[in-house]
């Protein structure tokens, strides 16, 4: 619960962080508006700018994918021990969804991820 809490909360500060600079556009020079986007990439990303740069557009959404599969894995276990039928049988969906969409966008196939995905239909179909 806690850790479903905090991305909520940084995924809210990333949206509240970004909105700022839209509004602050006018009023601030080019270039602090710059480093703080470049700060942005490096808190909500964990990269500098310059991998966003420089990476070819498959490449960043490979590394996006790897957090896709973190996310489904804490979607899936906080559906486990959820005690209401209907939030379990949602954050199973949602699971199942990503767990699905990394599976068919993914270049590395994993036994491990069809076990998973088929636990997961399983939950959801009950």
């Amino acid at each position: 619960m806690l850790e479903r809490d905090y991305i909520m909360r940084l995924i809210r500060q990333f949206f509240e962080a970004l909105e700022k600079l839209k509004e602050e556009k006018a009023e601030k020079q080019s270039s602090t508006l710059q480093l703080e986007i470049h700060s942005m990439y490096r808190a909500y990303f964990h990269q500098p700018e310059s991998f966003f740069y420089e990476q070819d557009a498959e490449f960043i959404l490979h590394y996006l994918l790897q957090r896709i599969e973190m996310l489904s894995e804490l979607l899936c276990y906080d559906a486990s021990i959820k005690s209401s039928a209907k939030e379990k049988k949602e954050l199973y969906r949602k699971a199942l969804y990503t767990m699905e969409y990394l599976d068919t966008h993914s270049d590395t196939f994993s036994f491990e991820r069809r076990r998973k995905i088929g636990e997961i239909k399983a939950e959801v179909d009950e």
